[in-house]
């Protein structure tokens, strides 16, 4: 029973991180890319260790933040979309008003029309069509 219990735990917090990295993850291969290329043409020469650790060293640097970006990125990009929904859910009702009113006031305009046109033909059978 506790081993279920520990699977859960170490799964629930890998779901979470997985909706960040479908996002984050391009940035980081682009970086690890780079990072690849310029170790092909290191200038520090075969025996100076130091200087390739410190080369290594920025490039996971740069792979790190790369994928903290597309992180962040990705966690601002859902709570603008909650926003977003948050924000039509909450319009919705006066959106409708705004239909309505826009439909009351077109058919108040055609019945308007009809009653100035039934005006203009009885004033016309009255007067002999004079």
């Amino acid at each position: 029973m506790t081993i279920c219990k520990s699977l859960l735990a170490l799964a629930l917090p890998m779901t979470v991180l997985a909706g960040g990295l479908s996002l984050a993850m391009p940035a980081a291969r682009a970086a690890d890319d780079a990072c690849a290329q310029s170790g092909t043409q290191s200038k520090a020469p075969g025996w100076d260790v130091a200087g390739r650790l410190a080369q290594r060293e920025d490039c996971l640097a740069g792979r790190g933040r790369a994928y903290r970006d597309g992180v962040t990125k990705g966690v601002q990009q859902r709570v603008q979309s909650g926003r977003d929904t948050i924000d039509a859910v909450r319009n919705t009702p006066q959106t409708q008003m705004d239909r309505v009113r826009a439909a009351g006031t077109t058919e108040r305009n055609g019945l308007n029309a009809l009653g100035q046109q039934t005006r203009t033909n009885a004033a016309g059978m009255l007067t002999g069509g004079l």
